[in-house]
């Protein structure tokens, strides 16, 4: 789980959120809204977002909001939820990022990479071949320069 995760204001442009995935070397973050005066995660915005809902728009996108294109309402999990029950969310709600949130708010994020990196590691498992599905080891310098 990544802990800390990145957000964007619900009235920041899309591209202020690319920017910020850009710099943080991340695929998603998470929008974020002011209501009752604390803030929450209200949706969320994803590389694959910004293809198939901003590139594929016609006119001008550089003033796009992002509340105009997250993904909402934000599907999530409790931290005390097992590798299996984050799993099962994941398969219901089709999605591969989930949000974890606890009574006091947001914690982290869970990926698909994480989940598959934790059951690698519980069964002890060292193929190659799932290692790099699941991204286990860095890959070698330079491999993708």
């Amino acid at each position: 789980m990544a802990r800390d995760p990145v957000t964007v204001d619900s009235e920041r442009t899309v591209r202020e959120a690319a920017l910020a995935m850009d710099r943080s070397g991340i695929g998603c973050v998470l929008v974020t809204s002011r209501q009752d005066g604390k803030e929450k995660a209200i949706g969320i915005v994803t590389e694959r977002d910004l293809v198939r809902r901003v590139l594929t728009m016609e006119g001008h996108i550089s003033e796009l909001r992002v509340k105009n294109i997250m993904s909402s309402p934000l599907i999530v999990v409790d931290p005390s939820a097992t590798i299996e029950e984050a799993a099962g969310i994941m398969e219901r709600s089709r999605v591969r990022r989930l949000p974890v949130v606890d009574e006091g708010g947001l914690v982290g994020v869970v990926t698909v990479s994480d989940l598959a990196k934790a059951l690698a590691k519980q069964l002890e498992y060292s193929d190659a071949v799932f290692n790099a599905m699941a991204r286990v080891s860095a890959p070698k310098e330079g491999m993708y320069v």
